[in-house]
């Protein structure tokens, strides 16, 4: 109970600077409680899971760039998506283990970075890719104290 009201008092308590260094550790928290779950629970090792975090921002990202789509809609559609490419990559290393295993997600992430910096007519490349702010609820979000509650 103590944590719970630490983590609603906190973004009113810190600086800017703080309260950035949170979201982007809620951030990290979530790709870990991802890796938790195949780690943890199954035993598996996998070094990929950046690529597969890449996939669901960079599809929430363009969909609300270049499609228009409302935020709850890219995020959505991301983890769909996101789903896919795993899949995809999955099945073919389903019956792998161990050492063999890591080393498929290791190349599934380097092919998913791969081709983010170098797909530039869909990402960008290596340039940013502008995205408009969130809106959830009518409300934009584009300040860290209003992603701190969404994240």
């Amino acid at each position: 109970m103590l944590v719970l009201a630490a983590l609603a008092a906190a973004p009113f308590t810190v600086s800017p600077y703080w309260l950035a260094i949170l979201n982007q550790t809620g951030i990290a928290v979530i790709g870990a409680t991802g890796l938790n779950i195949l780690v943890g629970f199954t035993g598996q090792i996998s070094l990929g899971q950046g690529g597969f975090l890449a996939v669901g921002a960079y599809t929430s990202g363009l969909l609300a760039a270049r499609a228009g789509l409302p935020f709850p809609a890219d995020i959505l559609c991301a983890v769909l998506v996101t789903t896919a490419v795993g899949t995809l990559a999955g099945l073919p290393a389903a019956r792998l283990k161990g050492l063999y295993l890591a080393i498929a997600t290791l190349a599934s992430q380097q092919i998913i970075l791969w081709t983010v910096t170098h797909w530039h007519a869909l990402t960008g490349g290596t340039s940013a890719l502008a995205v408009p702010p969130a809106t959830l609820l009518g409300r934009s979000l584009n300040s860290d104290l209003d992603w701190y509650w969404v994240i």
